[in-house]
Parts: C-alpha cells; structure tokens; sequence
C-alpha cells in the first residue's frame, strides 16, 4: 500500500460527490477538462467574497501568505500566529498530514477561538454543512479547541444604499453543533478515502447523477468521452429515468416502449417525434393565440447580470440586473421593422437609462411579445419596486406583456426537431432555416453576462467596441427570431 495521501477540504468534498473523481485527482490531475470562464468566474467571486469578509474582523494577518501551495509553511505560520497572541487570522491552515484545511477566518473572543467559513451563496446548502464539519475536525485534530465553528454567507435581503454594510451584507450561521453530530459520519468517510486511495487503483465507478450533482466534475469529459450519442442524446420533456429504460432496453420505437411505463401526453408527443418524425399542430390554439396580439407590435428580450455583491444603490446580492436590451417594432402585419437597442456603459448603473428609453421605445399601446415572460415580467417588477418613480409605467408595460414560448410550451406547435425542448435555441431553427447563433460571437445568455462583467475591467478601447459589438448583435438575434417564428405562426394557418 502506499503513502497516505492528504485530503483537503475541497478533496474531501469531491470524494464525497464521487471516490473516483478523488482518484483521479489526486493521481492524474492532467486528465482534468479545461476550466470554462463560467466555473473561473464563479472560483473568482469566492475569493472575492472571502476578501470582502475578512472585514468583519479587520486587522488579520494572512497565515498562507498567499501562496496556499506551500502547507508545511502556512500550518507552521499558523501554529506561530496563535502562539504569538495574533486574535486575527486569514486563510489559518491545520493539518495532521492525513487531512488539511485552510479556514477563511478565525478570530480570538473573549480569550476563545472561533473558526468562520465564507460561501458566496445566499444559504447555507447541504455540502456547506459537510465542509464545515469536516474542517472542525480538522481544527480538533490539530489541538485548538474551538467554542464555535460558523458559515458565513450573503445576506439575500440586504439592500446597498450608499456605502456597503458589511454587517448587513452577511449573514453567520453557529454549526458547531451539526458539526460535533456527525464527526463520526466524517471519520467513517475518510478512512474510506484514505483505503481506496492507498489501494492505489481507482474505483470502478459508472457514469451517473453524481457526474453534475451538486457541481459539475471537472472529469466529466474524460468519464464520458467513450459514450456515443445515439437518438436519444440532447432530448428534453422525457424523464432522465425513462430515458435511461428506453437505451437499456433497446428502444426505437413505440411498440418497444417497456409495458406498464405511464407516458404523459407531452412525453407522447415527443417519442412520436423522435420514433416517428411526427410533427403536432393545434390550429384552433394558435388561432386565439394569434389574435391576443395587438399591433404595434413590439418584440423584446434582456440581457442581465448578477453581481454577488451589489454595485449600486437599490440592489441586491446576485439581483437579475438588466443591462441591456433588443428591441423590433412592427406597426401591422407585414410591415417594416424598426431595431431599438440600449447597453449599458460600465462603470455606471444601467438601469435608469434602461427604464427610461425602454419606456419611450415601447410606447403605450400594442402588445409587447417576448420569449419566456416569467423572466421579463419579474425584471419589470423588480424594477418598479427600485426605481418607485417608474413604477405606474413599468407595471403598465407588464401588462402589455405576451409570451411567444406558449405555444411550444404547451405543444399547440411541435416539430421533431425541437427534440422535446420550448427554448427559443431549440424552437428557432426547427422553423427557420437561415438563421443561427452558430455565427454568432456570444451563443447564450450566460456568456453575455460574462462579457458584460468583463467590460468593468477592460482597460483596451478596441476590446471593449468589439465586445459591445458582439453583445448587441447576440440580443438582437433574439428579438429577430421571435419575428421569424411568429411569422411561420401565421403562416401556418394560411396554408
């Protein structure tokens, strides 16, 4: 058997997602997938926010020094700092050399040491709890006795007016309790980390839910590259168990279906499409669908982004905030398009230029369509309740509101192509050939917010035109699609 090797915290955690994710980072880490801007992103904002927390106890010292690698250094650093009467301290590193964690602070009250965990979220999630125990053990196992263990973590109702208050802007969870509870739990899990990874080979492990659940594994693409698509790959409206009876089972067809398996009427809908190349259309629906629709028309989408931490005054931790938008106006049936479009211009707050040219550009009357309304209804409200003397207009506006996605969503419109998904992404080029965001720079709403945030801290004037470019072109595709497939709606019912 081989050395023991240390489990950190993060490894502790994956190990517990998955023994063979553990495996394979600890012995070949190479064969890791390449981080995404999405998941760098998201490990940014956590150190941010652990930095931002240090100033609930100000006048720490950093034991890492920051450079985490060096552990020896950092636990010797750490054990001097305590000793040495230091009642503040950043990133305090503990290990035994079985296991090792860094905690984000850990303060001396009223001569007792209390340990502090930091978390980007706006709740305490059930891995929180597991992290938090097992760096108590760790803490335990080092020799300091420790009166409380906390997790710190935003506080989703806080409200920035003015300057931030830290106090308010987080909330501290006590979990000592829930910690020395399942101190047990963590030892029995360790040791069977500590067995497998000694063994020196990995487990035997299937693919499954454990794959994405609660992160996504950085392995994933080793794990599945052997996996072939078949005609089930990318199909949506069907429960993942089903699915996975239909490929156990060999079906490719209806008479195949396993007997006894209940299929609701939408999953029907979707095997006739995929076993059949059978389309569905309800001309009745789309008919009174079609005559809600008041002219002028306007079609509209949104861009927004969150900022764990809010930037501006009426906002909130990780808010939907609009930073952009695309609009087309169409006076009557047929008739020429006018394009409107704002984007906003960092560093400043986009939302007040937002709210007043959206309201000028929409005018008073004439349905507003867009695609997915919950998402645009909720933004309006939301900034009604920021910007009060908005508020009559804005939820005028709300109510002009028609959602293109009823159609699709409840299937009064369905074609094999959509391959059981409602999204615009899947619905647009399933009726209409010619347009695509495969030739777009930006391809999804996720990376528009990426590129918006990226825009804060672009010091290259060519750089931020070309970004800013690409985001109006990406909005615009949107709101150009939802002309193209009310189009074909119309169409339908003249054929």
């Amino acid at each position: 058997m081989s050395a023991l090797a240390t489990i950190s915290k993060s490894s502790f955690i994956r190990g517990k997602q998955c023994l063979k994710s553990l495996y394979l980072h600890i012995n070949e880490p190479w064969l890791k997938d390449e981080i995404s801007e999405a998941k760098q992103h998201v490990f940014n904002i956590g150190h941010e926010t652990g930095r931002l927390a240090q100033q609930l106890f100000p006048g720490g010292i950093d034991a890492s020094r920051g450079r985490p690698q060096e552990v020896k250094e950092a636990v010797a650093f750490t054990q001097q700092l305590i000793a040495g009467g230091q009642g503040v301290i950043y990133e305090a590193a503990f290990s035994d050399g079985e296991t090792l964690c860094y905690m984000d602070l850990l303060v001396k009250m009223d001569g007792e040491w209390q340990a502090f965990e930091v978390k980007a979220s706006t709740a305490v999630k059930d891995y929180h709890l597991l992290d938090i125990a097992f760096q108590y053990h760790v803490i335990l196992q080092s020799g300091l006795p420790l009166t409380e263990i906390s997790l710190v973590h935003l506080n989703k109702k806080y409200v920035r007016r003015g300057e931030i208050n830290i106090d308010q802007l987080f909330t501290v969870n006590c979990l000592r309790d829930h910690a020395q509870s399942i101190q047990a739990y963590v030892e029995e899990n360790l040791l069977e980390m500590q067995t497998m990874l000694a063994a020196g080979q990995g487990p035997d492990i299937a693919t499954g839910k454990q794959c994405t659940q609660p992160f996504e594994c950085d392995f994933y693409g080793y794990c599945h590259q052997d996996e072939k698509d078949d005609l089930f790959t990318g199909l949506k409206g069907i429960r993942a168990t089903k699915i996975e009876r239909f490929r156990s089972t060999g079906t490719t067809c209806f008479d195949q279906v396993p007997v006894g398996m209940p299929l609701t009427a939408k999953e029907r809908t979707v095997l006739r499409g995929l076993f059949e190349n059978k389309s569905q259309q309800d001309d009745d629906n789309i008919r009174q669908f079609l005559g809600k629709l008041e002219y002028p028309l306007y079609f509209l989408d949104f861009e927004t982004i969150m900022f764990p931490v809010p930037l501006y005054d009426e906002s909130r931790p990780y808010q939907q905030m609009p930073f952009q938008y695309s609009l087309h106006r169409q006076e009557h049936p047929g008739g020429e398009l006018q394009h409107h479009a704002f984007l906003g211009c960092p560093p400043e707050d986009p939302r007040p230029e937002f709210i007043k040219r959206l309201l000028v550009e929409t005018g008073t009357e004439g349905s507003v369509v867009v695609y997915n309304k919950t998402f645009e209804w909720q933004r309006l409200r939301e900034l009604a309740r920021d910007f009060p003397a908005y508020a009559h207009r804005l939820q005028q506006l709300n109510k002009r509101l028609v959602d293109l996605m009823e159609p699709f969503r409840k299937q009064w419109l369905y074609m094999p192509g959509m391959k059981g998904s409602y999204s615009i992404k899947r619905v647009l080029p399933a009726l209409v050939t010619g347009i695509s965001y495969s030739d777009l720079e930006i391809q999804e709403g996720n990376a528009a917010g990426l590129i918006y945030g990226s825009l804060y801290r672009d010091p290259d004037p060519a750089s931020i035109r070309k970004k800013r470019e690409n985001l109006l072109a990406y909005c615009e595709m949107d709101t150009l699609g939802m002309v193209e497939i009310l189009k074909v709606l119309n169409n339908l019912l003249l054929t």
